[in-house]
């Protein structure tokens, strides 16, 4: 007798856990919940009314962020993207690294003998060599 696997064709969708409801969304609603307790219980200085209003509105903003996913996308993603947009630059200016001026460079005439060369040989000659300050050997045998 053969056997019948069932392969799983909604690898991507989340799992409803309780009244259709994912556990992402579950766990904002229980976030904005708290939030809007900690209000209220934080602001016993404000009068009833205004301190209601505000637990109210943590509250429904709990709401609003765990059911409201415009493009199949949380809502909480979108404000990432929109405050990454706005804090990243715009333009960017390009510059050559090879145009340093060595005049902002220090010099480190008592430290040159214990820094290692730097240098690039070209592969094909061996006479073309760029090098920076004097090699170590030069260095030992002052």
């Amino acid at each position: 007798m053969s056997r019948v696997y069932e392969i799983p064709t909604h690898i991507q969708v989340e799992d409803a856990l309780i009244a259709g409801l994912t556990p992402r969304q579950l766990l904002r609603l229980v976030a904005g919940a708290s939030g809007a307790y900690a209000l209220w219980d934080q602001l016993a200085f404000l009068p009833t009314g205004l301190r209601a209003s505000v637990a109210v509105g943590a509250a429904v903003l709990g709401v609003v962020f765990a059911l409201i996913q415009p493009g199949d996308r949380p809502l909480d993603q979108w404000v990432f993207a929109a405050a990454l947009f706005l804090v990243s630059p715009s333009q960017w200016r390009w510059r050559r690294t090879d145009s340093l001026e060595t005049e902002d460079i220090e010099s480190d005439d008592e430290w040159s003998q214990l820094s290692a060369p730097i240098g690039w040989v070209d592969n094909q000659s061996d006479s073309v060599k760029l090098s920076r300050g004097p090699s170590a050997t030069e260095g030992l045998l002052k």
